[in-house]
């Protein structure tokens, strides 16, 4: 990939969004934790079931290209209206100017090939987000969970192939209320694991959920960022984006089992790993941005989620 990279490996009382990621250096250990959280306050709190419940359905993805999906696409299905035209859910400019066109580019990381596809057309479900506005995404690994955060707090999720009814930010997740999220990312833990955690950014400061298969929630960090010598600059400059590649199979053997990629306002797009190691590299050369044809501009990603079962990266931008 020709993509220059720098490793450190990091001491374990220095991590902090990155916190006791897992229970042992280089890959050793069990599944991920949340001890070890500098500087962390409140405790853990629980609530029932949010919005629905899942079971493990396979999404299938879109095999379409440009700016169509597949009716097979989990995002929309055959038959449904598209709601979003006419800008009625449109971010607001103060300027007049309308709002930016986003589009989904989805990276297929075993091809390395992209496609891209109009999220007024993708996301045209009820309860679906809006084209415009979004701040943040992630997507679960062992269950079929996808958040989506707009710049206007409210949450939109899909379960199990159906988007819920959208909620504000301090309804779904009130610790994180006060929070204009930037980015998003989660551990998944074992496979024989009934939760995730979440974790969302607004440096200086991260909250971390446990988010339940049967749609429960537990508080488990409310913690305020900092920067790491050699490491990512968490608390001084914004996360426009994160996502996490995770093969659960590897924890305890493999210390990139889980390699967390976020991306900063500052150009640097910095890996951690199991191992506690970060790796920089530049925004425009890397695991997913390479110039290649079709992949998006690096520099104005809004979002970025991961979907396990098909191996693709998505990234939201204009």
């Amino acid at each position: 990939m020709g993509c220059s990279a720098r490793v450190i490996r990091m001491p374990r009382a220095t991590l902090v969004l990155c916190l006791g990621v897992l229970g042992c250096a280089g890959g050793g250990g069990g599944a991920p934790g949340v001890s070890g959280l500098a500087d962390s306050a409140g405790d853990s709190t629980s609530t029932g079931a949010a919005q629905g419940s899942s079971s493990n359905a396979t999404p299938t993805e879109p095999v379409a290209t440009g700016s169509s999906t597949a009716a097979t696409d989990p995002d929309t299905t055959a038959g449904e209206v598209d709601e979003t035209t006419g800008g009625a859910r449109g971010e607001s400019s103060s300027t007049g100017a309308a709002p930016a066109t986003l589009r989904r580019y989805s990276l297929d990381m075993e091809a390395g090939t992209w496609t891209s596809v109009p999220l007024v057309e993708l996301w045209t479900a009820p309860n679906a987000p809006p084209p415009t506005g979004i701040a943040a995404a992630v997507s679960l690994t062992h269950f079929d969970r996808l958040f989506v955060v707009t710049h206007e707090g409210m949450v939109y999720e899909r379960a199990d192939r159906v988007w819920q009814t959208p909620l504000p930010l301090e309804e779904r997740f009130p610790a994180a209320g006060d929070l204009e999220v930037t980015a998003m990312v989660h551990t998944p833990g074992q496979d024989s694991d009934d939760h995730e955690h979440i974790f969302f950014v607004d440096a200086p400061l991260a909250v971390v959920y446990d988010q339940f298969e049967n749609g429960g929630l537990e508080l488990l960090q409310v913690a305020d960022l900092m920067d790491n010598e050699g490491g990512a600059p968490q608390a001084s400059v914004d996360n426009d984006w994160s996502l996490a590649l995770a093969d659960p199979s590897g924890i305890g053997m493999d210390a990139n089992w889980l390699q967390w990629y976020s991306a900063y306002a500052n150009g640097e797009l910095w890996l951690f790993n199991a191992a506690f190691e970060w790796t920089l590299f530049p925004i425009s050369d890397n695991l997913f941005f390479t110039g290649a044809a079709g992949e998006p501009d690096p520099f104005v990603v809004r979002a970025a989620y991961y979907d396990d079962t098909f191996e693709i990266a998505h990234f939201i931008a204009p």
